[in-house]
């Protein structure tokens, strides 16, 4: 929904990538609803146990008209963020009013100035309409993995945790209490633990939002992997700017925290990598 955490010389290259299509929205409502004392529970920012990875959550300032969810943790004012590529958005209404004013120019009364001349405009949505999006998105089906039980992608599976990508891409996570029925105290499988990692000066798009560097992104969630060409032209334009034109060539140009993985899966055989390609398009 949004774009604008890619930063301005993606557009200056000289061979430019194609525009991206718009990620994923399905499934949201589940992250929206985790609680932040699960995502600060996964959390080591100082690498306390030694094993490279030292995930973190950017700490942003809400906006007054986000309504704090239950058992909410604050930290010098400032709350997790956990939507966008950057973890930079509260919740899906921050993610879905700054969508509408940023990336289609259309204010409402939360957002109710222009982005680029601060000229105050009267609402061109209203807050019904707002919040009936808002609702929609929550309530979007999350993808369902698609062939479990095959023996290839259990193998698959078992090459993932092993070669650590389970220790960010966490496979299952639990929501906390939510005024819809349907996603309340429910565990799901998204594979993120929606926290900051550095993935290398290779994947640095010298752009911060929050307390997010240049080079630290938000563990994407995985779920519905499999199923991204078929509303991406039949091929993947995969991280944060699309670059990744398939799995293999993502995993490749994991760096930084993830260094250790993509060595790993680098080193793999040719078979463990097929059944860990199987597992990830299963998702």
């Amino acid at each position: 929904m949004q774009y604008r955490d890619l930063h301005p010389k993606l557009f200056r290259r000289e061979q430019p990538f194609p525009a991206l299509p718009p990620p994923a929205n399905t499934g949201l409502g589940f992250l929206d609803a985790v609680p932040d004392a699960a995502i600060l529970a996964m959390a080591d920012p100082h690498d306390a146990d030694g094993d490279g990875i030292s995930g973190r959550p950017n700490w942003i300032k809400a906006p007054g008209y986000c309504v704090p969810r239950p058992a909410t943790i604050e930290n010098g004012g400032k709350y997790i963020g956990r939507m966008g590529k950057k973890a930079a958005t509260y919740d899906l209404l921050q993610q879905t009013v700054v969508a509408y004013n940023q990336d289609m120019g259309i204010t409402s009364v939360f957002e109710p100035h222009d982005t680029y001349s601060n000229e105050a405009i009267d609402p061109e949505v209203s807050t019904q309409k707002v919040m009936d999006l808002v609702f929609y998105l929550k309530t979007l089906k999350a993808p369902i993995q698609r062939n479990a039980e095959s023996p290839e992608v259990k193998a698959g599976k078992q090459v993932f945790i092993t070669i650590s990508c389970a220790r960010c891409h966490i496979p299952e996570l639990k929501t906390g209490p939510s005024s819809i029925a349907a996603l309340s105290e429910k565990t799901f499988a998204p594979y993120t633990d929606l926290l900051l990692h550095d993935m290398g000066s290779g994947l640095n798009d010298g752009y911060t939002e929050g307390t997010a560097l240049p080079e630290e992104w938000r563990t994407p969630p995985l779920w519905g992997l499999g199923l991204s060409k078929k509303s991406q032209g039949g091929q993947y334009f995969l991280l944060h700017d699309g670059r990744a034109r398939s799995i293999e060539e993502a995993i490749t140009l994991h760096d930084g925290e993830a260094r250790k993985s993509r060595d790993q899966f680098i080193r793999l055989s040719a078979l463990e990598k097929q059944q860990l390609i199987r597992f990830l398009e299963s998702l």
